[in-house]
């Protein structure tokens, strides 16, 4: 099954999006914050990974930029998680900020499965 990488500074939200993805199955890695999400991705190379838009010390822009200008993990589709906007608005917008996914965490269990499977079925 694909492994698929969470980076949040939002322990409970690590904790909750994990054991939603480890019950459908797949294996999962977590880091708490963006430099350690940056080391992990480079180890372990994920099919996936889905990382926090607003986190202290490096933001999930940064961390994105940075795995993208890195050989290793510039193919590895990224997906952002947001408070920012509600499931309503990912929506509207078909889910996508500057040609990047997103998932809003308000989304639905049901919606956000829905969308890793997508997303790792391209």
């Amino acid at each position: 099954m694909a492994k698929i990488l969470i980076v949040d500074d939002d322990e409970k939200l690590l904790k909750l999006y994990s054991a939603i993805l480890v019950k459908e199955g797949y294996n999962v890695l977590t880091a708490s914050d963006g430099r350690k999400g940056v080391d992990l991705a480079l180890s372990a190379l994920p099919n996936l990974i889905l990382l926090d838009v607003m986190m202290p010390d490096m933001d999930g822009g940064e961390v994105c930029e940075r795995l993208t200008e890195n050989p290793k993990t510039k193919n590895i589709p990224v997906v952002f998680l947001t408070s920012l906007v509600k499931e309503e608005e990912v929506e509207y917008g078909k889910g996508d900020i500057g040609g990047r996914e997103y998932i809003s965490k308000s989304t639905p269990k049901e919606n956000f499965i829905a969308r890793v499977k997508s997303v790792l079925s391209k």
